[in-house]
């Protein structure tokens, strides 16, 4: 092997040390390299996040949690459709009393610098049987990273839209955000905001919409955190709807304009339905 400097061809020992040099630089360019990579890593936003969603109906509890793999088979065998650590579960089927069309579960975990949210999206639950009982719903998504700071500023929104029920239907919106950054939902499971109920003003149809917000409060994190809501649905005997509840989060000292929590809210309630509705037709 011949090592050359300057258009020379130096000696066997030059070669040797120079080999050894040449290795030795490398062995210090290496460690730089992987030492920068391993910063990189601790410093990025996690791409794993996990989902949590339950529906209650009296005595008939459905839930699915993406966690593990053993997880996910259970909530294939309950009628959920999900992806081992994926940020979103789908469900269609019956609950109790109660059947759901479609039920959507979306979130943007990790994040966004802009934005963290979950949305969960419900279309055409009817009251079949259920009484004057009423079905709750349960999600939270874990593993956000972004937005970066603290405190956060935490909202959330609700819409529904009556196809065919009683005066006084209606949904509770209640979300929280966890610095804990576990799947718990519910209270108890973080800094909640609640929005006003969304009630059915008269007999329908006619269609009747509603839409709310809560007061947005401010959610301190040391790390990664979750999101998570709970609604409570109380539909007639016979009564069908469709119904939204989304959480938000926004940089510190970013508030977000009560319209843009509205386009969240409808906006993407008529894009996860009509997306949803679309691909169980293909």
């Amino acid at each position: 092997m011949r090592i050359y400097n300057g258009g020379g061809m130096d000696s066997p020992k030059r070669s040797t040390a120079a080999l050894a040099a040449m290795a030795a630089q490398m062995k210090r360019t290496i460690v730089t390299v992987c030492g920068s990579a391993a910063l990189l890593v601790a410093v990025s936003p996690t791409a794993k996040a996990d989902a949590f969603l339950s529906l209650q109906n009296g005595a008939t509890l459905l839930s699915c949690n993406n966690s593990t793999a053993a997880g996910v088979a259970a909530c294939l065998a309950s009628g959920f459709t999900t992806v081992l650590g994926g940020n979103g579960i789908a469900f269609a089927g019956a609950v109790g009393g109660y059947s759901v069309f479609d039920l959507s579960l979306t979130s943007n975990s990790p994040g966004s610098p802009a934005l963290g949210f979950a949305t969960d999206t419900k279309t055409a639950v009817t009251n079949v049987s259920g009484g004057a009982t009423a079905l709750t719903v349960l999600f939270a998504v874990n593993n956000f990273a972004l937005p970066a700071g603290s405190p956060l500023t935490l909202s959330a929104s609700q819409a529904a839209t009556f196809v065919s029920a009683a005066a006084g239907s209606s949904q509770n919106f209640v979300a929280w955000g966890n610095a804990a950054n576990t799947l718990g939902a519910g209270p108890g499971n973080g800094v909640p905001v609640a929005t006003p109920d969304c009630v059915n003003p008269a007999i329908a149809p006619p269609v009747n919409a509603c839409s709310t917000i809560g007061v947005p409060v401010l959610f301190a994190r040391a790390g990664n955190f979750a999101l998570n809501g709970r609604e409570i649905i109380n539909l007639n005997q016979g009564g069908t709807a469709n119904f939204q509840g989304s959480i938000a989060v926004t940089p510190p000292s970013v508030v977000p304009e009560p319209g843009s929590l509205v386009l969240l809210a409808t906006g993407l309630f008529g894009l996860v339905g009509g997306r949803r509705v679309f691909r169980r037709k293909a």
